[in-house]
Formats: structure tokens, sequence, C-alpha cells
């Protein structure tokens, strides 16, 4: 049944591990250049905020930004439509071609049929994913230059980047398995996607594990970390009091201080808090926080992907044909 099922889908297998490959080639390829351009750029001292003080500067950073926000993107989307691609045909286009009641006549129970075919395609999914994670981390460290935690680099750096794909292979062998059409399998199957990494990426992960912290006017916030949420709190907590928001007090202490910062202050940070007996408080995921937060990402999406092949094998078996 393995063979069978790598025989069915082996185009689909091939065309993905070579494109995956291709751009492994690509990205490699740019991100040597843009390790090159960072080298240039550091070693004549040259600054983000200055980057104009001699051609050689600006030449460097145009070389570093030249491929740089497409690479980004390009290893954001490449994990969820593997998955996607591999998994929304893999049920449902033997339904559409009826090829699933020639193998339910070959004394194959549905069960055998259906785990064979989705660990096949689990297998390849994060085979090739996980070739890339080692490759996804080099560039984000040649070319993005910005800590791992920071969300532009924790979505496409570390081994969470296999569990998004696995979850959004098991997301499209499930809405196959309900939908009964590739296509629409796919189309829906997008947007349920990208929901529950925006639900995971700004609800979930901001509070796993965060840390508020007073801010000391002098030393400001801690260097190397992600800042999630910052303002002014009632003295003695760490966030808004109930019925008020990060910002509430935002724009009495911009007053309290001057007319926006153009004019001279008119009063001090310490002043403006003793006033309105409110302190500056951040929450942030410190840089040791990094493997933590994959790991329980990676649950989460693994947990979902589970939860999935449950429904998969619950529809499979209630199908009449």
């Amino acid at each position: 049944m393995i063979w069978t099922t790598w025989r069915m889908h082996r185009s689909i297998f091939l065309a993905s591990i070579a494109i995956a490959a291709a751009f492994a080639v690509w990205l490699a390829v740019t991100g040597t250049s843009e390790l090159n351009a960072w080298t240039i750029f550091t070693s004549h001292h040259c600054s983000i905020e200055t980057p104009g003080v001699s051609p050689i500067c600006m030449n460097s950073l145009s070389g570093v930004d030249r491929f740089s926000s497409v690479n980004a993107a390009l290893c954001g989307v490449l994990p969820a439509i593997l998955g996607l691609v591999l998994g929304a045909p893999l049920v449902a286009g033997e339904m559409q071609l009826f090829t699933n009641r020639l193998a339910w006549t070959q004394s194959i129970t549905r069960t055998r049929w259906l785990v064979a075919k989705v660990g096949v395609g689990a297998l390849v999914t994060v085979g090739i994913v996980g070739a890339l994670a080692p490759l996804f981390w080099w560039w984000t460290d040649a070319a993005q230059r910005s800590i791992h935690i920071q969300p532009s680099n924790f979505d496409i750096s570390g081994f969470v980047i296999v569990a998004y794909a696995l979850f959004a292979f098991m997301l499209g062998v499930a809405l196959g398995a309900l939908i009964r059409r590739t296509g629409w399998a796919f189309a829906v199957s997008i947007p349920l996607y990208i929901g529950a990494r925006l639900v995971v990426q700004d609800f979930l992960r901001p509070s796993f594990g965060a840390v508020s912290k007073v801010v000391d006017p002098n030393s400001g916030p801690p260097a190397l970390a992600w800042i999630v949420r910052s303002g002014f709190v009632p003295v003695g907590r760490f966030s808004p009091a109930p019925g008020q928001a990060w910002n509430s007090y935002l724009i009495r202490m911009v007053t309290c201080q001057g007319a926006n910062g153009v004019t001279k202050p008119a009063h001090s940070w310490k002043f403006c808090e003793a006033l309105y007996h409110v302190r500056d408080v951040i929450q942030f995921q410190p840089e040791n926080h990094y493997w933590a937060l994959q790991a329980y990402e990676s649950a989460i999406f693994l947990g979902a992907a589970i939860v999935l092949l449950g429904v998969t094998v619950a529809a499979v078996k209630r199908w009449r044909t």
C-alpha cells in the first residue's frame, strides 16, 4: 500500500522536492551575496542609521536589502504551500477519480488505506521542510542579522516550521476528506491556515512566559528581547487596570512632559509618573525564551494536526462510496 501510494502521487511529490531544491539553491546563492554585503558593511564601520556616509556603505546596504524581503516572504509561505499542495489532493483526488473503490475491494480497510496515504504524504512533507530548516536558520543569520525571537525571524527559523508544514498538510487532507474536491479544499484551507497562524502569533505566543519589567528611563528596555507590550500603568501593577489599555495614560504623559517632544519638556519623566501615580512597564520575551516558545508553538500545531487526522478518519469512515 505504501508503494502504491508513492506511485500514485509521485509526480506531485517529486515536483515538490524539485521546487524545494531549486529554492534551496536560490537561498544559498542570494544568502551568500547578502552575507558578503554585510561583511563589507561592518568592516567599513558603516551604520544603519547613517548608511550614506560613503558610497561603499550605500552599495553594501543595497546588496543586503536586494533580496531580503522577498526571501523572507518565500521562507514564510513555502512550508504552508508545500503542506497544502501535498495534502489537499491526497484524499480528495481519490474521491474525484473513484480510485478509492478499487483499493477497498482488495481487502484493504479504509483505516489502513488512509493511514498509508497520510503516512507517506506526511513523511515527504516533513522530510522536505526538515531538510530546509537548517538552511533557513543560516539565512536568517546571514541576511537578517536580527535576533531569532523577533516575529520576523521566529516564523522562519528553528523547528517550528516543520510543525507549520505538517499542520498545513493535515488541514488540506481533512478538508479534502470533508469537501471531496481538491480545488475547493485548497482554497478553503488557505484562510483557515492563515487564521490559525495569526491567532497563535498575536494572542498565544506573546503571553506564554512573558516577563514584565519597570522601565528605567536611563537604561530603557532590555537588549535582545521581543517587546510585546509597553505603556504606563498604575503604580503597583505590571499590566493595565481593568477597563484600561496600555496607552490609556500616553496622551497625559506626553502633555505633561511637553508639546509632543517638540519643545523642551515642561516636566521630567519622574515628575509626570508621580503626578499620575503610574510607571512605565514593558512586557517582553527575552532571547532565552526562544526554544521554549518554539516547543510551545510546535506542540500547538502538532496537536491540531492530530485532531485533523481524527477528523479525516471519521470523515472517510462515513463515506458511502
